[in-house]
């Protein structure tokens, strides 16, 4: 099951799309200490870390945990106002409680099955930094600067922030606020005048959205959100391509990335799932190996593999159902292929699936 919700029917004003250069700087950021997950972003990646000063960069990894697959709550939820200007967030973050800075920073650390550990409990702040030892050193000191000197490191990571800005992100910037201000303006309009449903359709070939205004994002974890009750807030994003984000965090609204522009193609959760079982059958694999270079009926498969005709029949319908074999009609004969381009998108589509 994917991540699903439904769209409010009666009010529209609870779904807004919005535009925030502190949730694109945050998307750069993940690009850039994690390059390998965003080939089309790697000479982008390579020239910018080797413009950096060290520090900046050495920097970059130790608080990296904050922009990896659970993003920090100040770097994603632009109703902190993150939404503003440039300057208007970071005021914004600075003035935030050091306490509640520090926790919306160490969110994805402290996620145990969904839900937020308590900073004022010895035991999650031990356990915290015991687990993360397994990131590096310098992880580890941004942790306890945070756990022990929350002012100081609010001051760290907004500090790191503007520096980011200046070195790199500013011109980045200039050249893409205006197409994302553009998809923003275009989707509210959508909405005013053709409802929600028409404004959320195109986001990403990830998300579809049904005749009753249901929307379903292509995950592997499942979960139905109240949107209804909280909210929703889109926000288009050009360096998180190809990733459509789920900001998930009690008590406030749904907060939803999405590519801009769409990629245009997204794999198939289920089809990737269903394509690994049907390969995980030993006998299934013996009968692609058959027909992986040549075409050949059932029969010839069983007897140069001396196996059971009818086992392999039924092998070879669920490889077809899968997408992963065709079938040629001969005369009296039905001679079976290998979608040789199916089994070797099953990995990137995995990928796909698991990193979006």
């Amino acid at each position: 099951m994917p991540i699903t919700f439904q769209l409010p029917a009666d009010r529209a004003a609870a779904v807004t799309f919005a535009v925030s250069p502190m949730v694109e700087l945050a998307w750069a950021w993940h690009v850039l200490v994690g390059a390998e997950h965003h080939p089309e972003r790697a000479e982008w990646a390579a020239r910018v870390l080797g413009e950096l000063p060290d520090d900046l960069a050495a920097e970059l990894d130790a608080w990296s945990f904050a922009v990896r697959a659970v993003r920090a709550t100040v770097l994603a939820d632009p109703t902190l106002p993150l939404a503003s200007g440039w300057e208007q967030a970071v005021t914004a973050l600075r003035r935030m409680p050091p306490a509640q800075f520090a926790a919306a920073m160490l969110r994805p650390l402290l996620r145990v099955g969904g839900r937020s550990g308590d900073l004022a409990d010895h035991r999650v702040c031990a356990e915290l930094v015991a687990l993360t030892r397994a990131r590096g050193a310098g992880a580890v000191r941004a942790v306890r600067l945070f756990l022990e000197k929350p002012g100081a490191a609010q001051a760290a990571v907004v500090g790191l922030l503007e520096n980011c800005w200046s070195a790199f992100f500013a011109d980045e910037w200039r050249q893409i606020e205006p197409a994302l201000r553009g998809e923003v303006r275009s989707r509210s309009r959508t909405s005013a005048r053709g409802g929600l449903r028409a404004a959320l359709s195109g986001l990403s070939p990830a998300m579809a959205v049904g005749e009753d205004g249901r929307v379903a994002i292509d995950k592997v974890q499942s979960k139905s959100l109240a949107v209804s009750e909280r909210g929703l807030v889109l926000v288009p994003t050009v360096f998180g391509t190809p990733h459509v984000y789920v900001a998930d965090e009690a008590g406030r609204p749904v907060v939803v990335h999405y590519p801009f522009p769409p990629p245009e193609r997204a794999a198939d959760r289920r089809l990737t799932l269903r394509r690994l079982d049907v390969l995980a059958h030993p006998a299934r694999l013996e009968v692609c190996r058959a027909i992986a270079v040549e075409p050949r009926s059932a029969r010839e498969i069983a007897r140069l593999w001396r196996l059971d005709e009818t086992a392999v029949t039924k092998h070879l319908s669920a490889l077809r159902v899968a997408g992963l074999v065709r079938a040629e009609r001969v005369g009296h004969f039905v001679r079976y292929s290998l979608e040789a381009s199916a089994i070797q998108t099953i990995g990137a589509d995995l990928l796909d699936v698991l990193r979006r």
